[in-house]
């Protein structure tokens, strides 16, 4: 039997479960004593055991609060997981009467009457629950267990498998128990996860929410979260406590600020702290979203929420009033369709190849020198809709997709689609791409929004926005950019959607940027912004370009009447 926590990580990692480091499980633990009610006797479940780390956590705890009658109950896939959780308990606590069982808690879910997964037990529901489930997303579960969670779960959209574990965990919770659970804190804020947070806000009261964002508490790239509930929902969850703790720059800041050891020690601030990762931006507010549960969640505190106020007293329209924003277009098969230079590549150059803008030429206003890569594009816009071609007519391109029939007639999901074997996966409509349209990058760590008027074809990394809306004044997508790729749209982001990946890098999608302001283009004001924005993008020398965009940011903070908030500049 292996003897170390981490012998095994490797396994554990493929079936997306990573190790909670001790400080962080000490927390979660504190978090859930802080809420229980705590009786002579607790029992306690972990419904994905890992190696027993958030269980010897829970039962130190409860130990050091003088409760030592305790039932420890675990499940997980893993058989090595669960022999190295059940010696570390027991050498640990030599009295704990025990009992884990390598079996899949979901599974068990999905065959058996949830209230009977206990049935040898006198009282099958739990005083604690403490976990952290595995993230699996849809792509990698597959479409018949997914599918199989939702329609179970009652859950829609991506689902990731924690999501179905915190809908299961309610059923073994007693009616006062309380979980606290460690959950990827996308669901916070991806559209996808709206039902999820329905159910989540219906079903538990919250007792606290804690997102640690991007200072890498695990040593995998997930960004996590901490939530405690309730399963009685008595109190329609108002004023839900709600911290987050995310990296700052690391520029350099005179003023004095504490040292805290981790990240756990920072959430006893508010504002900029400093530790060995880093600094740490530290906000303390409560739960909110815009109309109802499924909304994106975020953080509010008094300063913030008049901040967005002020943006929204001087919005006249958002970006999706202006026109659909569109992701670019998915080949699922980029090395056939997608070539920097054909002639040099393959000998010629196809009949079909049209301009390709992807995330390697953007820019600020305007796309950077490279070249542009080329996309054979096998659709026309004929009579009103989106049609594909007659390769019979195009002999070069022909005789290139022949070439590679076998990989593009390998796409199952084409073919299964009623598509032709040659076909784009996702084309988008051919009509749109001459016109001008503004193109953003989708992950940056600063906007980087510019005009294409080149009639180019958007990639798949990349998104865009039309002036479809014609009651909009013709040259608005110059009043899109001077917003866009400003420093104010910067914190409008992190206040308003409160989602950032490692490195401090956003992600620019359809859900935050459709929700973007814009100022009355009558005003003075964003008549400048409009000239500014042109200007910026005819100066071919990036020094001018540096000095126009500056002044343009200057002009977007006043026109929208919102300064930087201080707890976002550091």
């Amino acid at each position: 039997m292996l003897n170390t926590r981490y012998d095994h990580v490797t396994c554990r990692k493929q079936e997306g479960a990573h190790y909670t480091p001790s400080h962080f499980a000490n927390f979660i633990s504190k978090k859930i004593i802080e809420h229980a009610s705590l009786k002579e006797n607790i029992k306690i479940v972990d419904p994905a055991v890992g190696d027993g780390e958030l269980l010897i956590s829970l039962v130190q705890t409860l130990y050091d609060n003088s409760i030592k009658e305790i039932e420890v109950h675990g499940f997980d896939i893993n058989h090595t997981s669960i022999e190295i959780a059940r010696s570390r308990l027991k050498k640990q606590f030599p009295e704990l009467l025990i009992n884990l069982q390598n079996t899949d808690f979901l599974k068990m879910c999905l065959e058996i009457d949830p209230s009977s997964l206990f049935s040898t037990m006198s009282n099958p529901e739990f005083d604690l629950l403490i976990a952290n489930p595995p993230y699996i997303r849809t792509q990698v579960l597959g479409a018949k267990q997914s599918q199989l969670l939702s329609k179970r779960f009652g859950l829609k959209g991506r689902v990731d498998i924690y999501q179905a574990f915190l809908v299961a965990m309610k059923n073994i919770l007693n009616t006062n128990g309380i979980a606290g659970v460690i959950v990827s804190n996308r669901f916070l804020t991806t559209k996808g996860a709206g039902k999820f947070r329905e159910i989540i806000h219906n079903q538990y009261t919250i007792k606290g929410i804690y997102d640690f964002g991007d200072t890498k508490v695990f040593e995998a790239a997930v960004l996590p979260a901490v939530m405690i509930l309730s399963p009685c929902n008595k109190q329609n969850n108002s004023n839900v406590p709600f911290s987050s703790i995310y990296m700052a720059d690391n520029e350099n800041n005179t003023k004095e600020i504490p040292y805290v050891e981790n990240q756990i020690e920072a959430l006893r601030y508010k504002g900029v702290v400093f530790s060995k990762k880093g600094k740490f931006i530290v906000r303390n507010g409560t739960l909110t979203f815009d109309s109802k549960p499924s909304n994106l969640w975020r953080l509010q505190d008094s300063e913030s929420e008049e901040w967005l106020n002020k943006v929204a007293e001087n919005t006249w329209c958002l970006f999706k009033d202006i026109g659909k924003i569109r992701v670019g277009v998915k080949t699922t098969a980029d090395n056939v369709f997608i070539r920097s230079d054909w002639k040099t590549e393959i000998g010629y150059k196809p009949e079909l190849l049209l301009p390709l803008t992807t995330h390697h030429v953007a820019g600020r206003f305007r796309c950077n020198e490279q070249p542009k890569k080329s996309i054979l594009y096998p659709h026309k816009y004929i009579n009103g809709k989106r049609q594909t071609v007659n390769i019979d007519k195009y002999p070069l391109s022909k005789k290139y997709l022949e070439h590679n029939r076998e990989q593009l007639s390998g796409r199952k999901y084409v073919i299964e689609a009623n598509r032709q074997w040659f076909e784009i996966w996702v084309p988008q409509n051919p009509a749109l791409w001459n016109q001008p349209k503004v193109i953003f990058r989708d992950i940056s760590e600063h906007p980087t929004f510019w005009m294409d008027n080149d009639k180019t074809v958007v990639n798949g990394d990349c998104y865009w926005l039309l002036r479809e809306n014609k009651n909009m004044p013709e040259n608005i997508l110059w009043l899109v950019l001077a917003v866009a790729n400003s420093r104010f749209i910067e914190n409008f982001y992190d206040i308003k959607f409160q989602n950032k990946l490692y490195s401090n890098r956003r992600r620019y999608i359809t859900q935050y940027v459709e929700q973007f302001p814009i100022p009355d283009p009558s005003l003075p004001e964003s008549k400048k912004l409009i000239s500014l924005a042109e200007q910026c993008y005819n100066e071919p020398t990036q020094k001018n370009r540096i000095v126009i965009e500056n002044e343009i940011d200057n002009m977007i903070w006043s026109i929208f009447k919102a300064p930087q908030l201080q707890i976002l500049k550091d």
